[in-house]
């Protein structure tokens, strides 16, 4: 665990295997933390991991960003900040719209892509929008019971609830405002990245039509669909994201 200055916010983040050559760096979704992901991931062997909370979440200090935009200028900030050289970066919805804004904008250290539960283009529904603003506590449970699929444990789905309370309504809303902005519909066929592309079958905020569009627009791209999980698919179903994780980067090119 460590904090790492940018600006005037204090960045947390969690760093594996600070020598290697490589690095997974993950980004989290709307409202969320670093303990979206599954901690399985500080097992990856030769590659380095980093876990970190986006500016105004969970342990970092500072303000959100509301536009995707801004959120992937921070994040170059922060990968210049670690003096990250050679960097997958992985991300969860909002997280993957930033990912995917990166690669548009192809900073020096960008060697791939994974993209879990995100979409080239990210529509908020109205009633998580106003609700955000008028009742959040109401809003939370209402993400939860979209957001996990028909296996997930209690476990999760109470610690999803406690990242959006504790991360607040101001950043969240800011967050969802960002994504229903978001739009790269037009532009996504000009990614060359390699990309993992992961989607889950009762992913009810982020469908699995959402995966196969960027599959069939991102050239150099494979696809994941993960059985009987929601939009956390990552903490639902962590074996089988994973082995989705492990196969894509025992394919890259200087692994």
């Amino acid at each position: 665990m460590a904090r790492i200055q940018i600006g005037t916010e204090s960045i947390y983040y969690n760093r594996t295997n600070d020598q290697a050559s490589t690095t997974l760096l993950f980004i989290h979704g709307s409202g969320g933390n670093h303990k979206s992901w599954p901690d399985c991931l500080r097992s990856l062997g030769k590659i380095g991991v980093v876990l970190m909370d986006l500016p105004g979440h969970g342990l970092s200090t500072g303000s959100g960003r509301s536009t995707v935009g801004d959120y992937a200028e921070f994040i170059d900030d922060f990968v210049s900040a670690l003096g990250l050289s050679r960097v997958i970066v992985a991300g969860h919805s909002l997280g993957g719209a930033i990912v995917l804004e990166l690669a548009l904008k192809q900073p020096i250290w960008l060697v791939g892509l994974v993209l879990v539960g995100t979409g080239a283009r990210l529509r908020v529904h109205p009633d998580i929008l106003d609700g955000t603003r008028r009742d959040y506590p109401k809003t939370v449970d209402l993400i939860c019971r979209w957001a996990f699929g028909p296996d997930a444990s209690k476990e999760p789905i109470d610690g999803s609830r406690k990242a959006l309370l504790d991360t607040g309504p101001e950043v969240t809303r800011g967050d969802f405002v960002a994504c229903n902005a978001f739009d790269i519909s037009s532009q996504v066929g000009d990614i060359a990245y390699p990309a993992l592309i992961v989607s889950a079958t009762d992913d009810r905020l982020t469908p699995p039509k959402y995966g196969t569009f960027l599959n069939q627009h991102i050239k150099n791209s494979r696809y994941c669909l993960i059985q009987r999980a929601g939009h956390m698919m990552a903490i639902e179903k962590p074996e089988a994201f994973m082995d989705g994780l492990t196969a894509f980067l025992e394919s890259l090119p200087g692994k």
